[in-house]
């Protein structure tokens, strides 16, 4: 199976020209904590097992090197080496050290530190290119599927924790904590992270509910067998799909001929939080028991798919021709779709606003200024231009996610301040600008404005193939 990359930035935003404010709280909370342990948790409604934190920054061994053959194994001792070297006298150390952090591949990435304005000039660019090759390098491999290695007889519950400790996606079992309990035995070895969850809900009688949380992780319900899993689905790298429904429709008193509706689920390892994705229905072909094969009812189609604001499932509807009524199943159904998933957020961070004058800063693919600073009192109104190197035109819809990107301040003593309103004050092929309020008691130059924004947006091509399904 073909996989196609790209780089482009897509997702919906609101009319430009509506200058309404959407109100937040003043008294939103500051940053969650987050649970570093992964452990699974357990209630009387629901079990969730969480992914761990990054990593642990007190372990000696980070992670093995991302299949570098330039390193054998990423050690804290080494990235502190290659730090200290990166601020070396000599030149030929500090290139060195540069190039053996990019070595050490993404196990190195949450071990850098940040850039502050203590950081010196040559520091700083030597940081960010490390960085940036990391993420790029990152966001190469995370189209690939998470790999899991479990072996033996274990309860449900245990199997879980392992399975999102390996591969950082969350999995809550749905009002079924009397099920963590449940035996089952796997044998994986460096397994497909669909291969072993195929596994998993056969023997625990289990099915994918795509509506069951507003928050991202995989949620699990009772209701699945084995009959129903070894149907028709399709898993390749991080997606699977799933046949749903079938339906034949005969319109009576009308010229047509009728068509075919069918309903699939795309889900999505959760780690990867895609914020958009298009069916270009000129990929959609039919193949049925004799031969023949039917395309699409609206080839030249290439809708865009809602992606729900939680979970990590979303449904595609397929039209098309009505086959003869002889036709009895669908023995192949090809297709692809395209789905762009974020880099990991980077912050950028304006200090000393107060005087309104332009700050610029660049990371990766995106480029952010602070346009300036307007007072209305104890209010500012702080204007932010987000410029993407290459859009491909994908800015054009779809771009509600950019708006989901944080933008609050943080006082001397590092307390977090939300923003009051925001709203769009400029929208180009490649760029946005958004306006964001907030209040101000004292001098804004103790302030510091932090913007959090994916470096790059990947997507993908992902074509698939679904065998043996049923007609009615």
């Amino acid at each position: 199976m073909l996989l196609f990359l790209s780089f482009v930035f897509g997702a919906a935003l609101c009319n430009p020209s509506d200058t309404a404010w959407t109100q937040t709280p003043n008294d939103s909370p500051a940053d969650s904590a987050t649970n570093p342990a992964g452990k699974l948790a357990a209630d009387s409604s629901a079990t969730t097992a969480q992914s761990p934190s990054a990593e642990n920054p007190n372990a000696d061994t980070p992670a093995a090197v991302d299949g570098n053959p330039e390193a054998d194994v990423v050690t804290l001792p080494a990235i502190r080496q290659a730090l200290r070297e990166l601020e070396s006298n000599e030149l030929q150390v500090r290139d060195k050290a540069e190039k053996t952090l990019i070595a050490m591949g993404a196990a190195a990435l949450p071990y850098l530190p940040e850039i502050t304005p203590r950081t010196s000039g040559e520091l700083k660019v030597r940081l960010q290119r490390v960085r940036q090759a990391l993420q790029q390098a990152k966001i190469g491999n995370q189209f690939e599927a998470s790999t899991v290695t479990l072996d033996g007889k274990m309860r449900l519950s245990d199997a879980l924790e392992q399975i999102s400790k390996q591969t950082g996606n969350p999995i809550q079992l749905d009002n079924m904590s009397a099920l963590a309990e449940l035996p089952i035995e796997l044998s994986a070895v460096d397994a497909p992270f669909w291969d072993v969850m195929s596994s998993v809900m056969q023997q625990a009688k289990l099915r994918i509910n795509p509506y069951g949380t507003t928050e991202n992780l995989l949620v699990l319900a009772p209701g699945g067998s084995e009959a129903a899993d070894a149907g028709a689905n399709f898993s390749q790298g991080p997606f699977r799909l799933d046949m749903t429904s079938a339906r034949s429709v005969l319109p009576f008193n009308s010229p047509m001929g009728g068509q075919l509706e069918l309903s699939l689920t795309v889900t999505w390892e959760p780690r990867l939080k895609p914020v958009f994705m298009q069916l270009p229905m000129s990929s959609l072909r039919a193949e049925f028991t004799s031969g023949k094969t039917l395309a699409a009812s609206n080839p030249q189609a290439a809708p865009e798919v809602p992606l729900n604001a939680g979970g990590c499932t979303t449904q595609i509807d397929l039209v098309l021709e009505r086959p003869d009524r002889s036709e009895g199943k669908i023995v192949k159904l090809t297709g692809e779709f395209s789905i762009a998933v974020p880099s990991q957020r980077h912050q950028y961070v304006f200090e000393k606003f107060g005087n309104g004058a332009r700050q610029t800063e660049k990371f990766g693919d995106v480029t952010v200024t602070l346009e300036g600073a307007r007072r209305n009192g104890s209010v500012y109104e702080l204007r932010i231009f987000v410029e993407f190197g290459d859009s491909q035109g994908a800015l054009d819809s779809f771009r509600g996610w950019i708006l989901s990107n944080e933008a609050y301040l943080r006082d001397a003593k590092d307390q977090r301040l939300e923003n009051v309103g925001l709203n769009t004050y400029a929208v180009t092929p490649n760029a946005v600008g958004i306006a964001y309020l907030f209040q101000i008691n004292g001098d804004p130059n103790d302030y510091k404005l932090i913007y959090e924004s994916p470096a790059a947006i990947t997507t993908q091509k992902v074509e698939y193939e679904l065998r043996d399904i049923d007609l009615p």
